[in-house]
Formats: structure tokens, C-alpha cells, sequence
């Protein structure tokens, strides 16, 4: 029994073939998936960055307290120090302006310090024209903490990554490394 169909109404002849087609069926599966793939590329590329600035940053704060470990100097500026880490990392911009460094000695009875439970310094509060006074030489045979956070600004701010990290005002987010060394006896 054939069926018979009425034509669509203000449907033209020569676009009746195109209700039936499924040539087009993956476009629309396609159109819904393809911004999910693109923002976990986005995500992916972002944090393979973060993750090479991390440690770009952890190999410079490595390579400055290499010299504080072996006892060959004593402790720089704050200035000194920020300058050293800076010119020991590549592919990180405005790094002195973005870097904030503390040092200070931990009580080896305790093994606490000043700082326990307080957050670390970044960058934000830091006042350029003064040197830090959270540089402390300490004294000989003393257990010190290096801490040095980098203010990094995202690639980009719509991936769930960058909306996941925790951000300060200006909408950039901290990496922190943290490094022991012992005082040389003098």
C-alpha cells in the first residue's frame, strides 16, 4: 500500500529532497562537541605553561640559594636576591616587578618561626622603593626558608583552568617555591 503525502507547505519544489537527507546528521553533534574540545585544548596549552613556569621559577630559586647553601656569600638584598632568581629564569616578563622573596630562620627546638601560618608574601605587598625587611640573615648553623612567589597572568580567562585558580586584583595568580638551607658556621 503505497502512502501519500501531502507537500510541505511554502516549501519549494527543490528543497523537498532536503527533509529526508541525512547527509548533514554529524553537524549538529559536531556544532554541540566542539567547544568542549577546544577548551580542554585551551586548558591542556595553559597548563603546560604553568607548569613550565613553575618550574622555571623553581630552578632559578635553586640555582640563587645553591650559593647561600654552599656558605660562598652572604645573604643579599632582597634586591640582590629578587635579581639573581630573575636572571636565572627565562621566558618569565616583568619578572622583578612580579617577584616578591622572603627569607627568614626557623627555631630548631620548635621548628617554627615567625612566619608559621602566615600567607606568603607576593608581590601585591611589596612598596618598590623600600627593601624588604622580611630578609633575615640569620646566624650560623641556623635552618632558614627561602620563599619566592611569582605573580603569573593567565593566557587566557575563559577555560575552566584559569577560572579555577585563585586570582589577586589584577587577575593574575601566585607560584610559590619554598627552600631550606643551613647557615655555615662562621
Amino acid at each position: 500500500m503505497k502512502r501519500f503525502r501531502l507537500p510541505a507547505p511554502g516549501l519549494p519544489a527543490s528543497l523537498r529532497g532536503f527533509r529526508k537527507a541525512e547527509d548533514g546528521a554529524v553537524t549538529i553533534p559536531a556544532v554541540f562537541w566542539l567547544p568542549v574540545f577546544i577548551m580542554i585544548m585551551v586548558a591542556s596549552v595553559e597548563l603546560c605553561v604553568l607548569t613550565l613556569k613553575q618550574t622555571l621559577l623553581e630552578r632559578g630559586v635553586d640555582l640563587s640559594a645553591r650559593i647561600l647553601r654552599l656558605g660562598i656569600a652572604d645573604l643579599p638584598t632582597h634586591d640582590e636576591l629578587k635579581s639573581s632568581i630573575c636572571n636565572n629564569i627565562a621566558f618569565i616578563s616583568n619578572c622583578m616587578n612580579d617577584l616578591a622573596v622572603e627569607v627568614y630562620p626557623v627555631d630548631k627546638d620548635t621548628w617554627t618561626s615567625a612566619k608559621t601560618g602566615q600567607a606568603v608574601l607576593c608581590a601585591d605587598g611589596i612598596d618598590p622603593g623600600t627593601v624588604d625587611p622580611t630578609v633575615e640573615g640569620g646566624l650560623g648553623n641556623e635552618v632558614m626558608i627561602l620563599r619566592a612567589c611569582l605573580q603569573v597572568t593567565p593566557m587566557e580567562n575563559l577555560n575552566p583552568l584559569s577560572r579555577a585558580l585563585v586570582k589577586n586584583a589584577n587577575g593574575q595568580y601566585a607560584l610559590v617555591v619554598t627552600t631550606a638551607f643551613v647557615n655555615e658556621p662562621k
